[in-house]
């Protein structure tokens, strides 16, 4: 339709746009179609506003991933039984024997000089210090047998090194027990 018919039409229809008032319940009408409309605006904001939210914790999510895939330095500890259930018994028998070892170490050292404690807290520090290391490295390399083979030969030094150290304890105490039994000879 052209502007000309439109005019055309209006002009001859023109009693019928002439009517002063609207047909009756036409304003209830246009109420409840406002209200609809207000209605569908509000639930396409709220789905607007969750597809946002939605897209947003992807993308947290997925960012914290890669973050943790790929730039988390921090290597994973783990132990020998992480990896393969027999190792769990030979890592238990050894960290029991070290454990056994240290109350000794510790009950007998409490009457020692304190440079000789010192250099036992020192060289025990530092198998820790390799232990950590073998640790990462499990972690990164979990069936690389060279590092399970690291694992159980520092267990089997670092017993070694704290027996030798309950030895010279003994050693010691007995020398100390000895000169205190003919100390009191003498003073007899």
């Amino acid at each position: 339709m052209t502007m000309k018919t439109l005019d055309d039409f209006l002009k001859e229809n023109k009693e019928m746009f002439m009517n002063d008032e609207p047909p009756a319940g036409h304003f209830e009408r246009f109420e409840e179609k406002l209200k609809m409309m207000q209605r569908r605006s509000k639930i396409r904001l709220i789905s607007r506003i969750t597809s946002i939210a939605a897209i947003g914790l992807i993308m947290i999510a997925s960012s914290i991933f890669v973050y943790d895939r790929y730039f988390d330095n921090e290597p994973i500890l783990l132990n020998l039984g992480d990896i393969n259930p027999q190792m769990q018994k030979v890592e238990f028998y050894y960290t029991n024997q070290i454990n056994d070892l240290s109350v000794g170490i510790d009950t007998l050292s409490a009457g020692s000089q304190e440079s000789l404690k010192k250099m036992m807290a020192d060289e025990l520090a530092e198998m820790d210090s390799i232990h950590r290391d073998l640790q990462k490295k499990l972690g990164t390399h979990p069936g690389d047998e060279r590092v399970v083979n690291a694992m159980i030969t520092y267990y089997q030094t670092k017993l070694g090194m704290m027996k030798s150290f309950l030895n010279t304890l003994n050693q010691i105490n007995q020398n100390n027990n000895s000169k205190n039994v003919n100390h009191e000879s003498t003073l007899l």
